[in-house]
């Protein structure tokens, strides 16, 4: 008997937990021979359980997923003739299941400075145990293939890419009913950050060079930053927070609706990360219609194209630079909205989720064929 095993403890996570929600409901049912079971960690227990419905098995999976423990716990569900897939690369160190694994970013190997030891000597760890054990590893991009390759000596044949996608709340609106920001002072126009408050992320650099051309805009800068419980917060980019006072305004977090009408309302979004993996902001950014400031950095360049305006993200002047134009020139944004909102067509979840599915389907029939051996 073979299975589809598949950790989903980073359910309800920023990031990865978007992942697993747009792809879970998605491949699950087309590998239902497969009799799929689903790892649960227990805040997200009830929740996939009720969504899966009688198309998966969920059972529960207590390990913190990130924690030290996590790297020598074994799956309380998964043989040697299953395939765990593991939506992100924390996997088992032990055991003798086969892998399918979802690389995001190398983020730990390409830049140690901003992540801390630990976490790179983790990453390794588990790069070893993918290089050993994974059948197949999925690419949120190209650029992230390149990172695997390199940083981890995997195998190329075994290591695709499925580019993410863009859901249905993250569709444009007619000019004509752009929502209004809200918040203290709406009657701003409003530039865009989403994402955590962490180092690579850039927004140290993103705040001074707000700072330097404050005086020449009339926008202020919306930070839909998470840092509250968070580790690695950059104490830096709090300070410069405080210091620009009613001009900056950092929300920690949204529901969904009210970060899809944020996103529509701004006058522009900005992500000038010193890494990315993907990018998704700035992916679902563009699907608004919003135009998009991106860092030359990461998958940024691979995933917005020729739809947005560029920064270096070295470069405090560099940034600030880009920020006045875009804020001066309604024409630039113009220009820059409709070219996202056709970018943005090229990128689809479903298809994601196609690609994953036949992928692990080839793999599963390989595993039960050379059992029956």
């Amino acid at each position: 008997m073979t299975r589809i095993v598949i950790d989903a403890r980073l359910a309800g996570h920023s990031g990865i937990g978007v992942y697993l929600d747009q792809m879970l409901t998605r491949v699950v049912p087309r590998l239902a021979p497969w009799r799929p079971v689903i790892l649960a960690g227990g805040a997200s227990f009830a929740e996939l359980a009720s969504r899966l419905g009688a198309a998966a098995e969920v059972r529960p999976w207590n390990v913190r997923p990130l924690g030290i423990g996590n790297l020598w716990s074994i799956p309380p569900i998964a043989g040697p003739r299953d395939l765990l897939w593991t939506p992100h690369f924390n996997v088992p160190l032990v055991g003798r299941t086969p892998l399918a694994v979802t690389l995001h970013d190398l983020l730990p190997l390409a830049l140690p400075r901003l992540t801390g030891p630990g976490q790179s000597v983790a990453v390794r760890l588990w790069l070893r145990a993918i290089r050993s054990r994974a059948r197949i590893v999925f690419c949120d991009s190209a650029f992230t293939r390149r990172e695997a390759l390199a940083r981890g000596a995997l195998d190329p044949t075994r290591v695709i890419v499925t580019p993410l996608g863009v859901a249905h709340p993250w569709q444009a609106l007619p000019p004509e009913i752009k929502p209004p920001m809200r918040g203290d002072d709406a009657a701003r126009p409003a530039i865009l950050f989403v994402g955590l408050l962490k180092r690579h992320k850039n927004v140290t650099r993103l705040l001074q060079a707000f700072d330097r051309v404050k005086a020449r805009i009339p926008h202020r800068l919306v930070l839909v930053a998470r840092s509250r419980g968070l580790r690695g917060v950059d104490p830096e980019a709090q300070r410069w927070i405080r210091a620009l006072g009613d001009r900056v305004e950092q929300v920690e977090d949204l529901p969904l609706p009210d970060l899809v009408m944020r996103t529509r309302a701004a006058d522009f979004a900005v992500l000038p990360s010193l890494h990315e993996g993907f990018g998704l902001p700035a992916l679902e950014a563009m699907a608004v219609g919003t135009p998009v400031l991106a860092a030359r950095a990461g998958a940024l360049p691979e995933v917005c194209g020729d739809a947005a305006a560029y920064c270096d993200p070295l470069s405090v002047e560099d940034i600030a630079r880009a920020l006045l134009a875009l804020a001066s020139d309604p024409s630039l944004r113009t220009r820059l909205a409709a070219a996202g909102i056709a970018r943005a067509a090229c990128f689809s979840w479903d298809r994601c989720a196609s690609a994953t599915a036949d992928a692990l389907d080839t793999e599963l029939g390989i595993l039960r064929a050379d059992g029956k051996r």
